[in-house]
């Protein structure tokens, strides 16, 4: 039996060992409710595990193309960006799905054919790859956010200090100051 079929035979308890092995990436007072809590609007972080591994998962066995599990990896990697993780740490969930791999298979793993284990592995590195890319792109986000709110907050500042006075203002005064002289 090849890499593809063992694959199919185990997807759901290899899912389950990955969504394991992201869950307890988390600070240990977190991971029962991350395992109990079965509700999204409780427990989003635990609902878009479970959703995003089984989608990355399947994407992983068949070798689906990017686009197919973007909107997963998307969601995990926004999620993981804005907690409390090292950039490791937030892209490095990808690479659980070996250990997954290695805990579910086993054995099995020896009597595969080198050239279709490399073909996972290779499948594995564009999905960390990528998953980089849209962490890169959170943390420019989050970054060119918090300049504005910045810009925003000292233009408030220096404005409600007197120190500024906006353009409309200015010419709203240049106008009324041309009048009188006209006058």
């Amino acid at each position: 039996m090849g890499l593809p079929e063992i694959l199919r035979e185990k997807r759901e308890a290899l899912a389950g060992r990955w969504r394991e092995l992201v869950m307890e990436s988390y600070p240990p007072e977190a991971v029962a409710f991350l395992r109990q809590e079965k509700d999204g609007f409780r427990n989003p972080v635990g609902a878009t595990i479970r959703r995003s591994i089984d989608e990355l998962t399947g994407a992983l066995i068949t070798g689906a193309s990017r686009e197919s599990s973007s909107g997963a990896l998307d969601a995990m990697v926004r999620m993981r960006s804005v907690q409390n993780f090292s950039p490791a740490q937030t892209v490095g969930f990808v690479f659980l799905f070996r250990r997954a791999l290695a805990d579910v298979l086993g054995e099995e793993l020896s009597a595969v054919p080198a050239a279709e284990l490399m073909g996972l592995i290779a499948r594995l590195e564009d999905l960390a790859l990528d998953a980089w890319d849209r962490y890169a792109a959170c943390r420019d986000k989050v970054s060119d956010l918090r300049a504005r709110e910045a810009v925003a907050r000292t233009y408030a500042l220096l404005k409600r200090a007197g120190l500024l006075v906006d353009a409309c203002e200015t010419a709203d005064a240049s106008a009324s100051s041309l009048g009188e002289r006209r006058s």
